[in-house]
């Protein structure tokens, strides 16, 4: 695992669950923490993350820091597992950005980091561009 890669994902509260949906790719902004060697989604007990119980999905998550137009990318692969307990809320109560709404009694997506990559990159800006 990388280091750099795991450090970046937890100085950001959400990131993008990539699976597929009837055969096509899909997207869903989730809100996480990277506590240990894993991606905790928090999902509110919403029952539509069980699909993924024991399946492999990907995640992304990234920042670009407008000004400067320096950011980074992070994609993880992995077996994702629902859970429960309050071992997992553990994971979104460090300094950085915490997520919106967490309750002990939350069921979580559990998404095992198989295999991280990450890139640091610079957006180009074209004459007359001050964005």
């Amino acid at each position: 695992m990388s280091p750099p890669c795991v450090h970046a994902l937890r100085s950001v509260p959400t990131g993008r669950l990539l699976y597929t949906e009837d055969a096509l790719p899909a997207v869903r902004l989730v809100t996480f923490a990277a506590p240990r060697a894993e991606i905790v989604i928090a999902t509110e007990n919403e029952s539509w993350f069980a699909r993924f119980d024991r399946t492999f999905v990907a995640f992304e998550a990234g920042h670009v820091e407008s000004g400067t137009r320096d950011g980074w990318s992070v994609v993880v692969l992995g077996h994702a597992r629902t859970a429960t307990g309050s071992e997992y809320l553990s994971g979104f109560d460090h300094t950085g950005p915490s997520p919106w709404m967490i309750q002990p009694s939350d069921c979580y997506l559990v998404l095992d980091i198989e295999y991280v990559t990450g890139r640091r990159l610079t957006l180009p800006r074209l004459a007359g561009d001050h964005r």
